[in-house]
């Protein structure tokens, strides 16, 4: 008995993470919108892609980059110009790498766009960005 338990246990631990792991695909990128949103080609269909817990700032003066610059003590030129800096992080970190996979983790209803993880390679595009590219963490809510 005891170890058809066990058996049970440990087919459960490597068999949960293959049925519940995350699609991922490649995509070749066509457009870098800011610091946190991208849009690529996907199985031969364009989408928009979000990318998951960041948040950077906005490249242009619209509602959003004025509230950015009312919760951060800054002003909106400061705001649009780490958002400018943000984008050509993730721009020049694109274009030298040619295997660009993402693993879809939501779709945000909103905007009506895939949320997910990019990888450059072996690199967290996500995680790069809020290390090195001006990003803030964002909890995403739908």
């Amino acid at each position: 008995m005891e170890k058809r338990i066990i058996t049970a246990v440990l087919i459960a631990i490597f068999l949960t993470p293959a049925i519940f792991a995350a699609q991922t695909e490649s995509i070749r990128i066509t457009k870098i919108t800011d610091g946190d949103t991208v849009k690529g080609i996907v199985n031969g269909k364009e989408i928009s892609i979000r990318l998951s817990g960041i948040d950077c700032y906005e490249t242009s003066k619209r509602d959003r980059a004025y509230k950015q610059a009312y919760l951060n003590k800054m002003t909106i030129e400061e705001v649009v110009q780490r958002g400018k800096d943000s984008k050509e992080i993730l721009t020049n970190l694109l274009k030298t790498n040619n295997n660009i996979t993402i693993e879809f983790t939501d779709i945000d209803k909103r905007y009506k766009r895939n949320v997910g993880i990019l990888y450059a390679g072996e690199v967290n595009v996500n995680e790069y960005m809020m290390q090195k590219g001006g990003c803030m963490c964002f909890e995403y809510k739908n």
